[in-house]
């Protein structure tokens, strides 16, 4: 029996050794085709230790130092724009096996994602397509690859978010104003220290449910914040999930990945009782606004294949995006100069579908390439002392010109964000009703740190006290 144990111990570390040798030599042989790009050192030696140096520098690629990024108080494309700063405009870096293309250039930019409009990369936005297991934005605009489906909806989607047919709506961006102001006013003493983040959170979520969806959920009254939460949990869920590649076999995760599950769960079960109960009032003769939920349920009856599924997928699309992006902004404040400095989604991930060049390197074929607008707008060459906030450096027309593909917060070209105008005029009314109403100065020794949570937001929230202009 012993020598059977120790038989089965010694043939279990030899296929472990085959694994590991057959592993190793399939990452060099995939490395050296892209020897000739060039690629940040992966040769780290961490505390000391020669053996972690080899299993985190050659096996894991990058992929710790770019996630040790989010303690840091910085996006992890902070990391990407140190290293274009000191390796050039194209650079690749890697996670375990996977190659990734990093460009800054604007050029290659334009061409990524206007000119050719690259394919989103499958598998980073499978992770926001199923969560966890659990159906998340599932085929959605945001997530749908099939670009003929994606046209078709996209065109059916398109006129809620037209200028005129949200000026139609100021009445209820107003409102909701109104409702902040008012809340607010109750703690504008100059004293009460006030978490706006969470404030602005509560105001864009009201404007999605009104504006969007047609639903009063006394939100401002913070009678339903299970809402927000159940969205900030499901970022959350996101962002941990796309730094773990092996998330499905960490047991040690099980009972936060159930709480994502859940969060999940309750923002789609909330898609289904709203579209259902839209679909009733129609089949009742009920007259119902022309907004974006009609659009939703439009798709249905353009494309009958779609199921109520496909419609939860982008009402929770809609949802999370206007309700997220639009309270980030406006806790950092100052509309254009706050969307360089601090953009609530920092890039997108495309494919290089067929070896193409790219900055006068031949990429091979199926490779992720990503734009960051956060590196773009924080370059040097393009944006002087990138990391000061002036707002007055849009007031140059040359500086607008030269900076088109060196700042895009909504993304570029035909799968830019459909809610560009939305959030902008949310931001806008909110905005300046709120300073029209109040002066306000930041509680002292905040931090001017993000954290990353499928968006950037304040680590402290930007925390105020305010007091009435009048």
């Amino acid at each position: 029996m012993l020598y059977l144990l120790f038989y089965l111990h010694g043939t279990l570390l030899l296929l472990s050794l085959v694994l590991v040798c057959s592993f190793a030599t399939y990452l060099v042989y995939k490395r050296q085709k892209f020897l000739h790009i060039p690629s940040p050192p992966m040769s780290r030696v961490l505390s000391g230790n020669i053996y972690k140096f080899i299993a985190v520098s050659f096996f894991k690629g990058h992929a710790d130092e770019i996630s040790s990024m989010r303690h840091t108080g910085y996006p992890t494309d902070q990391k990407f724009l140190e290293w274009h700063i000191v390796y050039g405009k194209v650079l690749v870096v890697w996670f375990w096996h996977i190659p990734v293309l990093l460009v800054v250039d604007p050029e290659i930019i334009k061409n990524v994602l206007v000119v050719k409009c690259q394919p989103k990369e499958a598998m980073s936005y499978k992770i926001l397509g199923s969560l966890y297991g659990q159906r998340f934005l599932g085929r959605g605009l945001v997530t749908n690859l099939d670009d003929d489906s994606w046209k078709k909806r996209r065109a059916i989607m398109h006129p809620a978010f037209h200028r005129k047919s949200l000026k139609d709506l100021m009445g209820s961006f107003n409102s909701t104003a109104d409702l902040l102001l008012e809340h607010l006013g109750t703690m504008a003493d100059g004293q009460t220290e006030i978490h706006m983040f969470n404030q602005f959170t509560k105001a864009a979520l009201d404007v999605i449910c009104k504006v969007a969806f047609g639903m009063d959920l006394e939100i401002m009254s913070g009678k339903e914040n299970k809402f927000s939460e159940a969205v900030s949990l499901s970022f959350y869920g996101v962002e941990e999930a796309s730094f773990d590649m092996f998330h499905q076999f960490n047991v040690f995760q099980y009972p936060f990945q159930r709480k994502v599950v859940k969060a999940v769960q309750f923002l789609r079960e909330t898609g289904r009782k709203v579209i259902e109960a839209r679909k009733h009032a129609m089949a009742r003769g009920e007259e119902v606004p022309d907004d974006i939920l009609q659009r939703i349920i439009q798709q249905q009856e353009e494309i009958p294949e779609l199921g109520i599924e496909d419609l939860v997928d982008d009402f929770v699309t809609f949802f999370i995006a206007g309700h997220e992006t639009t309270s980030s902004l406006l806790a950092f404040c100052v509309i254009k100069e706050t969307l360089r400095r601090h953009p609530p989604a920092t890039g997108n991930i495309r494919k290089i579908e067929k070896g193409q060049d790219v900055g006068g390197y031949k990429i091979p074929t199926d490779v992720a390439i990503i734009t960051s607008t956060y590196v773009a707008s924080h370059f040097p060459e393009y944006w002087k002392n990138p990391e000061e906030f002036n707002p007055y450096r849009f007031d140059d027309g040359e500086v607008l010109r030269r900076c088109h593909y060196s700042y895009f917060p909504f993304s570029l070209g035909p799968r830019n964000c459909i809610g560009l105008n939305f959030a902008q005029i949310e931001a806008k009314v909110l905005l300046s009703r709120f300073l029209q109403t109040f002066k306000f100065s930041l509680v002292p020794d905040q931090s001017r740190a993000v954290l990353e949570r499928g968006t950037l937001r304040p680590k402290d929230g930007v925390k105020c006290t305010l007091t009435k202009r009048h």
